[in-house]
């Protein structure tokens, strides 16, 4: 691998023989090196791949501002939540989330919290990210001696969601959790009662909103529909279908989206599910 840019003794941007370009990162990797040199990617203790030059540019940036020793701090905890997890992270996480961590440190010390107010929404629908991100928080006060917030954990347990989704924006991750949540509310309200969230039911629905809503954000084409059995589930659990009804109505009048009648079949039969106090 030839080197194209130095940014610090321990980060390089390199280049392999297939003209494809990464990021290697590694304790003196660079030093005494000069770019045109070759460099043995084995000393490297992470690499990941540039696939935009507009990743290169953002990751220029970021190693100007950030200190090395944070974006380490992130590998560390980007590396351990991806085993307890049993997930590989899309590489972008790692300018993503060495920007928040370096700036949440930032703010602790100046003493600028900044409140999460989807923190609860968090815990309830990434249950395992936000546990992730729990002993990301343990790792930080190790290395920095900075205890940061709960409120900390739940934004970086957002970045370990949107990095499993390819390509997806922030915002599109914190749009489908308020939106979760606007759903689950109203389920809750048109049924007048409150979902046990322990239940195996209750899992299953939140995991079939949270795909369903992100199929509808990013404008994912659903499959064919079966309209006999649309038709016998409407008439089987008619309290569901009103409930559906509400739901395809709200994303109308909110999202200027359409709800097919497959996604409504599913939907009837995951909230008939969860609100049925027999679980049949």
């Amino acid at each position: 691998m030839v080197i194209k840019k130095i940014y610090n003794n321990n980060i390089v941007l390199v280049e392999d023989e297939k003209q494809l370009e990464m990021i290697l990162l590694g304790r003196g990797i660079a030093f005494q090196k000069k770019a045109g040199d070759e460099i043995n990617p084995g000393r490297a203790e992470k690499r990941f791949v540039i696939d935009s030059p507009e990743l290169t540019s953002r990751f220029s940036e970021l190693v100007k501002e950030v200190p090395v020793n944070h974006l380490e701090l992130s590998c560390r905890i980007i590396e351990d939540a991806q085993k307890r997890l049993n997930v590989t992270f899309s590489d972008a996480i790692y300018i993503g989330l060495s920007d928040h961590i370096s700036y949440a440190l930032y703010r602790s010390k100046q003493k600028l919290p900044l409140k999460n107010n989807l923190l609860w929404e968090i815990k309830r629908f990434y249950p395992r990210e936000y546990q992730a991100a729990r002993e990301a928080l343990k790792t930080i006060a190790y290395y920095e001696n900075v205890w940061l917030p709960d409120d900390e954990a739940g934004y970086i347990a957002l970045h370990f969601v949107n990095a499993t989704q390819e390509g997806e924006e922030m915002q599109t991750t914190i749009q489908v959790t308020e939106t979760v949540q606007e759903l689950i509310k109203m389920i809750q309200i048109h049924f007048n009662m409150s979902l046990d969230e322990t239940s195996l039911s209750y899992q299953r629905l939140i995991t079939h909103i949270r795909y369903f809503v992100r199929r509808l954000f990013v404008n994912e084409p659903a499959g064919g529909g079966d309209d006999l059995l649309f038709e016998q589930v409407k008439s089987a659990y008619p309290r569901s279908y009103t409930c559906v009804c509400k739901i395809r109505d709200y994303f109308r009048m909110k999202f200027h989206c359409e709800i097919t009648e497959e996604e409504m079949t599913y939907l009837m039969l995951h909230i008939r599910r969860v609100t049925s106090r027999e679980g049949t």
